[in-house]
């Protein structure tokens, strides 16, 4: 997903999107936590299930296509939209039926008021610029979803002690980190000095390259497979940056300004870096009261 500087124009596509064709290629490489487990699958689920009861199929709008979402036990009846803004990760990614997919801006959404019930979104705000992007965003979704309808997002939120960047290259050294996934998320958030600024993907490949020129041979000292290690090239000369929010800035922005929600929970998986991963669960206030 991609915006414009300010975030509130259409996308740049030499910004935000370039890393995403590439990623689509190499999508069998990414996991876990870039990727939702059962955990996080499930505390989706259970808040779905909540709003079903007495209401029935929802009409659900899936921002990206991430596929352990859409392969919920959703109901007959259930009317599914999801949106990405890149036809690569659509083509590579998507397993459901082509007219459930819409490539799209999701900030320039033409979609009727009122017109979903559930928004879900795994780990997609973090590509947004905070907070002009994610403000942006958040007024999309206070203007598609119902009253009472839910917004799910499971968030990608730096550690509550921020790291520096040596000490997260250190670990990767003396092998303390297991996948490239969890070094792209310590290494991403360690290396962002200001939210506002977020962090260069370009920015992150140098400096893994200027640490380890020989990603093979650290691969191969690692354990780690070599093409597995390879998908960090995906960053490579990419302007696109990262914002990694906290959940007090998410609720700041869904709950204050520009608002239109109110928080019902916020669930914490129990698997490594998991406190990065909260599910932040929003209810689209009532119209009369917002």
């Amino acid at each position: 997903m991609s915006t414009s500087a300010d975030g509130t124009g259409p996308a740049v596509e030499r910004d935000n999107a370039g890393n995403w064709p590439k990623l689509a290629r190499q999508w069998a490489q990414v996991g876990p936590p870039l990727r939702p487990v059962a955990q996080d699958v499930e505390f989706c689920w259970d808040a779905v299930s909540e709003w079903m009861l007495g209401r029935g199929a929802p009409r659900v709008l899936l921002l990206g296509v991430t596929p352990e979402l859409h392969r919920m036990p959703w109901p007959k009846g259930t009317d599914f939209l999801a949106v990405d803004h890149t036809p690569a990760m659509v083509e590579a990614v998507w397993p459901g039926p082509k007219e459930a997919v819409l490539c799209a801006d999701w900030l320039a959404l033409d979609l009727p008021d009122g017109s979903r019930d559930i928004a879900l979104c795994n780990g997609g705000l973090h590509h947004l610029a905070y907070p002009q992007g994610q403000a942006g965003l958040v007024r999309v979704l206070r203007g598609i979803l119902s009253d009472g309808g839910l917004c799910i997002l499971r968030l990608f939120t730096p550690p509550a002690r921020r790291e520096s960047p040596q000490a997260v290259l250190q670990d990767l050294m003396e092998g303390r980190i297991s996948n490239l996934n969890i070094l792209k998320v310590r290494l991403g958030a360690a290396m962002t000095a200001d939210i506002e600024q977020g962090v260069e993907l370009d920015a992150v490949w140098r400096a893994l390259l200027e640490a380890a020129p020989d990603l093979d041979g650290l691969a191969a000292r690692l354990g780690w497979p070599a093409e597995h290690m390879r998908v960090i090239h995906a960053y490579r000369g990419e302007k696109a940056h990262y914002y990694y929010v906290t959940v007090d800035q998410v609720c700041g922005l869904f709950c204050g300004e520009p608002g239109g929600f109110e928080l019902i929970r916020v669930r914490v998986p129990g698997y490594e870096l998991g406190e990065q991963f909260p599910t932040v669960v929003l209810k689209r206030r009532a119209r009369r009261e917002a």
